[in-house]
């Protein structure tokens, strides 16, 4: 399963740069807008204290339980596994952590909603980056929700709430309570029927100028009919396929269309 995995996603890369496509021949105003002025560019954000406490995960010998439900994990799911690892196999290359921020920032958001906390790299990256934005986390995981919220602390970042325990639970009963938020970022479970079912509770959600960002759209082949399935939707009128993360726009005064760029 996980050689039949691992050659789906290099053909699926393989594919993705031959057909997908840079700012040459983009005539949608929007994504040409958003393509030469926050996707390709590269650098931004870059902060040394948080890129410091990701070199010192991805050495970290000290062992983890790891809980989590989700496919994306499977490989070391309800066993002790070394904090590295884990760290190795779940946190976002700088590049793709930039980019996620700089996507979150564009939107110039008051509320964002990720779901898989994760070690909390990311997750810091977008409230440093938005620090007038509340980031609301969900973790299901009680040794990660520790060790992310110590390292929040020591950051100085108190722009940040985690909602503990199963997202399946927790993000209806937060929806309710929150019945307008401005970006989500999709992280979690990696299965096709929990994705839909969190993306289609956030779209309900979403304000006129939001964003959703699903992660690992290739993960997996339920994962990329997942995005095919959301993508699809009549709310959604540009999505852009990124390769490891796909976005969905909302109201952007065009017509419908789905678009496969290159970063």
């Amino acid at each position: 399963m996980k050689l039949f995995s691992l050659l789906y996603r290099f053909f699926e890369f393989v594919k993705h740069y031959i057909v997908g496509h840079n700012e040459h021949g983009l005539h949608s105003p929007f994504v040409y807008q958003l393509y030469t002025t926050t996707i390709q560019n590269h650098g931004f954000p870059n902060y040394e204290q948080l890129e410091q406490h990701y070199f010192e995960l991805i050495s970290d010998h000290h062992l983890i339980t790891n809980k989590n439900p989700g496919a994306g994990t499977s490989l070391h799911k309800n066993i002790r596994v070394p904090i590295k690892r884990l760290a190795k196999h779940s946190i976002k290359s700088l590049p793709w952590r930039q980019l996620i921020c700089r996507l979150v920032d564009e939107r110039t958001p008051q509320i964002v909603v990720e779901l898989g906390t994760s070690f909390g790299i990311t997750t810091a990256y977008i409230a440093a980056t938005c620090p007038n934005a509340k980031i609301y986390t969900f973790e299901a995981n009680s040794s990660l929700i520790e060790l992310s919220r110590e390292f929040f602390k020591l950051a100085g970042l108190t722009n940040i709430e985690i909602i503990e325990g199963d997202i399946d639970e927790t993000l209806p009963a937060f929806l309710k309570q929150h019945p307008q938020i401005d970006v989500a970022y999709i992280d979690a479970n990696h299965r096709f029927e929990p994705t839909i079912n969190y993306v289609e509770q956030l779209m309900e959600c979403v304000t006129w100028k939001g964003l959703i960002i699903m992660d690992d759209i290739y993960w997996s082949y339920p994962m990329t009919k997942a995005w095919e399935v959301l993508s699809s939707k009549k709310a959604v009128t540009v999505s852009i396929d990124l390769w490891q993360i796909g976005l969905l726009y909302f109201h952007t005064g065009q017509e419908k269309e789905n678009f496969k760029l290159r970063f």
